[in-house]
């Protein structure tokens, strides 16, 4: 049976037997870490790192004053980095699972929405309605029960969200199970496949973001200058310039995913 683990690392993750890195130096501290995974922190067509994640935590940490980059990591390894001490800080939904194994900081001010999102047509006004669909599941996810138990439910496994997204457009599978953000924008940035296919997702479980830091870390010094570095950048409207930029393509066709967010005041 293959290992699953959630679709933000935020509903609970097992680690054994993982090794962190060496600890940088010290005057690269504090060590930002985010998540790799679209659309948080990947590397673009020209090798390079994006994501609204990554974007963000480097404007905390030149808000906070300091000069060096934001990194970014899987999603097991960022959490054992993290976890160890060996990483200081990260955005991360705030869960059960961060509740419990990282200190709280900051929030940015905007949403992970876990669920299911159908093709365009279909109705999910409530967890009956998945009854008789083809449900796309990505290999490795997990979104909690009752959904990961049920066993009356059609699941598909898929290769990815990309992959889902195109069986979806041709209509061997009714709908796609994750992050909807994500869903959405592999959809549009990777499969090319316009946003007027979806449906109004089903929203299972929702989170907000927020600056998470190390357990190990004492809350003055790094911890509190990336918390009012975050406050003023939240405050400002630049958090939701980034956001708002970001998701930029998709204003006019996904409105929803911005999730009313307020007007932004800058661009990046």
């Amino acid at each position: 049976m293959k290992k699953r683990f959630s679709t933000s690392w935020l509903c609970g993750v097992m680690l054994l037997g993982l090794t962190a890195d060496a600890v940088q130096a010290e005057d690269e501290r504090p060590i930002f870490i985010t998540m790799q995974q679209e659309p948080y922190s990947y590397l673009d067509k020209n090798g390079n790192i994006d994501g609204y994640h990554y974007t963000i935590a480097n404007l905390i940490l030149e808000e906070a004053g300091f000069s060096h980059k934001a990194t970014t990591a899987p999603i097991k390894r960022m959490v054992v980095e993290l976890t160890s001490g060996t990483a200081d800080c990260s955005i991360a939904a705030h869960s059960p699972f961060a509740q419990e194994n990282f200190m709280h900081v900051a929030d940015i001010g905007y949403e992970l929405r876990v669920g299911i999102i159908p093709r365009k047509g279909i109705d999910l006004e409530s967890y009956e309605d998945l009854k008789g669909l083809k449900i796309g599941v990505p290999a490795g996810m997990s979104i909690g029960d009752p959904f990961d138990s049920d066993e009356t439910l059609d699941k598909v496994q898929t290769p990815d969200y990309e992959k889902s997204a195109r069986m979806l457009e041709v209509g061997r599978i009714d709908a796609i199970m994750g992050a909807i953000e994500s869903v959405r924008y592999s959809a549009f940035m990777k499969a090319n496949i316009a946003h007027e296919i979806f449906g109004k997702p089903l929203v299972t479980t929702q989170y907000p973001f927020v600056l998470i830091c190390s357990k190990t870390l004492p809350e003055d010094g790094y911890v509190l200058a990336l918390k009012e570095a975050t406050q003023r950048l939240k405050a400002r409207g630049d958090i939701d310039a980034v956001i708002r930029d970001f998701f930029s393509f998709s204003v006019s066709a996904a409105p929803d995913m911005l999730q009313d967010a307020p007007p932004a005041t800058k661009v990046r």
